[in-house]
């Protein structure tokens, strides 16, 4: 993975580009790269994502709280499976965004990459104030010897599948809605950490982790989950909340497996949520959470099992 623009003189073989953010990789995002890495093994040419860091967004409203589907390291992760041979990330800085569109194919797409054919969704936009158009792109493109193809959008339910959508569904706890977009569970990863032992000491332990600051956490509540976890992959019925009811705390994911687990402290997790359960409630008595939790895993047990 290069992560630079420029060429330093090596240009790729037939170097077919696709260019974005691409939060979440999602099947929209899944859609453009295919097309990209399609025509690169048609031309036996480079399959070359041109992506930026930080997400544009850091640079140009600082002040915005922005969450991501992915951490920047799992987002490079997940073009790379698509098949795409090199992913190049933009230092994304004032100076760059205030490139003009004509500057940017110029600069960036021709004399930088030597790109043959680029691939964009279609509400690609780009250059200062994003005033360039896929009808500039692809203008520009005829004059500096590169073509351009806009994707056309995915569907679900009618409605294209977008970052932002998702981003909805997850905080509404809708995780089974965000997986048609995504065409995956969504997850969330962390190492175990202690906890206060609470879990255990009402007979349902769990496994603790701290998700990425930066990251989308769905919905306060109860799901049904698949952990991935020492090379295994775990049922489980999932949390994420402050445990009102025995006393406020930071918020975090944590999963009860249905398997009992030796010591996990400090391994690496990711939790999938498949479904959601139900909301954060807070209860009159450890007896009534107890029963709760009973029929919250028989839930979880339900759904993972169809």
């Amino acid at each position: 993975m290069i992560r630079d623009h420029t060429s330093h003189g090596r240009k790729a073989a037939y170097p077919v580009v696709a260019i974005g953010n691409f939060d979440g990789v999602h099947r929209g995002h899944q859609a453009v790269l295919k097309r990209a890495v399609e025509k690169a093994k048609a031309k036996k040419g480079t399959g070359i994502v041109l992506t930026f860091e930080p997400h544009p967004l850091r640079v140009l409203a600082p002040t915005q709280d922005l969450k991501f589907l992915m951490t920047f390291e799992e987002r490079l992760r997940w073009i790379e499976r698509t098949g795409i041979r090199q992913v190049r990330a933009v230092p994304f800085t004032r100076d760059f965004a205030d490139l003009s569109p004509r500057e940017f194919a110029r600069k960036i797409l021709c004399e930088d990459l030597g790109a043959k054919e680029v691939f964009v969704g279609g509400h690609f936009a780009f250059g200062k104030d994003r005033k360039g158009t896929i009808r500039d792109l692809q203008a520009l493109g005829d004059e500096l010897g590169f073509q351009v193809h806009a994707v056309e959008a995915v569907l679900v339910g009618g409605r294209p599948v977008s970052s932002s959508r998702i981003r909805e569904y997850l905080m509404a706890g809708r995780v089974a809605d965000a997986r048609e977009l995504l065409g995956r569970d969504y997850n969330l990863e962390g190492r175990v950490i202690p906890g206060a032992q609470r879990g255990r000491a009402l007979g349902y332990p769990t496994a603790n982790f701290i998700p990425p600051a930066e990251r989308v956490i769905p919905c306060s509540g109860i799901y049904a989950v698949r952990a991935e976890l020492k090379g295994r992959v775990l049922n489980g019925a999932g949390y994420i909340g402050t445990q009102p009811t025995l006393g406020s705390q930071e918020r975090r994911v944590e999963t009860h497996f249905f398997e009992p687990q030796d010591d996990l402290y400090d391994l690496p997790i990711r939790v999938n949520f498949v479904d959601w359960i139900r909301p954060e409630q807070t209860f009159k008595d450890k007896a009534e959470l107890v029963r709760q939790i009973e029929e919250d895993i028989h839930k979880a047990k339900a759904i993972l099992e169809q």
